[in-house]
């Protein structure tokens, strides 16, 4: 038995408020109207918001949180901004009440609900009075004020660096929510998890007690949805102390299902080490993860530690993984040292209106047909007016555009006269009368990508006499030629 202790919960929903309300939380990954930042006050930190400010107002709006006591402080930080070329009409300020900028920790869980006869966006509000921070206790309240936005308070403590969610079906969260909420039991923090969520499972990981983090070490440090298949873990050298914890992570993560019920493809990323190649062996010291980086939109923003190796082949798992999307470097070194990151200090908004494609993706090798059939749904809080598969074969270099039947249970399009030879690049696009999106998010420079794992007749032949050979030298106790077949298989 594992000496590592995962609690995993599925509860179906039978509450008034689940019942009587329709929820849905989105996931990082999907559509965002604008990025939230804290403007930090310190010289330390300040141009490094600023690079995230800089690259994040080229594809959306950026909205600054600001001293309200102190109204000269946004002539102050635009000319900052100015001096860093980082300013721009994209860039707006709202004044709220905080104490540190660490706000993805304290922000609101934005969400969609049917609270009346309408899908609205709302703000749900996580508790934060444990570690003493009133006004970044009272973050979501302020902006809910400020935008004039529903609000709901959620009877629960945590932070949101400790939590994440794939958007349908599962929650992750540190099992530190268990301390942070006492006397609850621990089904009752998982149920009510569930409600705020409206989702199915809940699972309890663990927090890595020796790699750094400091007091907050959330699972931003080593667990990164990319969508919803797709997981990102952290790997560490297997001479520390936390290594085998983060592989019985992986060994649960591949007992889960997806919303679709297939396994998630779980991709490690390795840290960084110190300055001196050293790894942090306490929980006091630095956690330079790749994966406490910021998705928004078609945009990726990844920690750098000027370790050039190391960067360099986080760079590369995440072009593999994410194609099509801009991804760059932040310069993190100075966020690590005070057990931050840019994933802490940065908190997407969704796009106000409801639009989500939900399609188990094709890559890879598949099965040869010669017509395929492309399978989604689509969420919407308004009319869905058109959905859209784009496709293109081979090296083509225009996409074919092929209407999908809003049909039920499952909306489909087709690709047909395929040849086992052909390799499809394809993205799908779903338009209301509200709002756009696609998925991915990057389309169309990203797309998902498949091909056919073909068996040729003479290999079948081969495989089905090698599979008799065997069953007659079995049947036959003939053990030399059972092994030399046995071995040719393995070949």
């Amino acid at each position: 038995m594992s000496k590592y202790l995962y609690l995993i919960i599925a509860i179906f929903i039978t509450s008034n408020l689940v019942s009587q309300v329709a929820i849905t939380i989105p996931a990082e990954y999907e559509k965002s109207e604008k990025l939230l930042i804290t403007w930090p006050y310190s010289p330390e930190i300040d141009s490094i918001v600023s690079e995230i400010i800089k690259i994040s107002r080229e594809i959306t709006k950026v909205e600054i949180l600001c001293d309200p006591s102190n109204p000269s402080d946004t002539t102050m930080i635009r000319n900052f901004l100015l001096s860093q070329n980082a300013n721009g009409p994209n860039v707006t300020f709202i004044p709220a009440h905080t104490n540190t900028s660490w706000i993805r920790q304290y922000s609101p869980v934005f969400g969609y609900g049917v609270f009346t006869d309408t899908l609205v966006r709302y703000i749900g509000n996580p508790g934060f009075a444990n570690y003493y921070r009133p006004a970044d206790d009272s973050v979501p309240k302020q902006l809910a004020d400020f935008w004039n936005m529903d609000f709901t308070n959620y009877g629960l403590q945590y932070e949101n660096s400790n939590l994440q969610y794939d958007g349908l079906r599962n929650i992750y969260v540190g099992s530190r929510i268990l301390n942070e909420n006492i006397p609850m039991s621990a089904n009752d923090i998982i149920y009510s998890l569930n409600s705020f969520y409206n989702s199915g499972i809940v699972t309890l990981i663990p927090t890595p007690m020796y790699s750094g983090g400091g007091d907050l070490n959330g699972l931003s440090n080593y667990l990164k949805i990319l969508d919803f298949e797709t997981l990102l873990l952290t790997s560490l050298p297997d001479t520390l102390p936390d290594y085998l914890l983060l592989e019985e992570m992986e060994n649960m993560f591949s007992s889960l299902t997806t919303n679709y019920g297939n396994s998630y493809n779980i991709i490690r990323i390795p840290a960084a080490p110190n300055d001196d190649g050293t790894f942090t062996t306490s929980s006091n010291g630095e956690f330079r993860s790749y994966t406490n980086s910021l998705i928004l939109n078609d945009l990726i923003i990844i920690p750098s530690f000027d370790q050039v190796e190391y960067d360099s082949i986080a760079m590369g798992i995440y072009q593999e993984h994410m194609p099509g999307y801009s991804i760059h470097f932040v310069d993190a070194r100075t966020l690590s040292e005070v057990q931050s990151g840019i994933h802490t200090i940065t908190k997407e908004v969704p796009q106000p209106s409801y639009l989500r494609i939900l399609h188990s993706k094709m890559i890879g090798a598949q099965e040869f047909y010669p017509e395929v059939k492309i399978n989604t749904l689509c969420g919407s809080a308004t009319q869905v007016e058109n959905m859209w598969l784009y496709y293109k074969k081979n090296s083509d270099t225009a996409y074919t555009k092929e209407e999908i039947h809003l049909v039920c249970p499952q909306h489909f399009a087709v690709i047909d006269k395929l040849t086992p030879t052909d390799t499809i690049h394809y993205y799908i696009e779903a338009i209301s009368s509200e709002t756009q999106t696609t998925y991915p998010l990057s389309a169309p420079e990203g797309n998902f990508t498949f091909w056919f794992d073909v068996v040729s007749d003479t290999e079948n032949e081969n495989i089905n006499k090698w599979v008799e050979e065997i069953k007659n030298a079995i049947w036959s106790s003939n053990q030399k030629k059972f092994n030399i077949l046995l071995k040719m298989v393995q070949l």
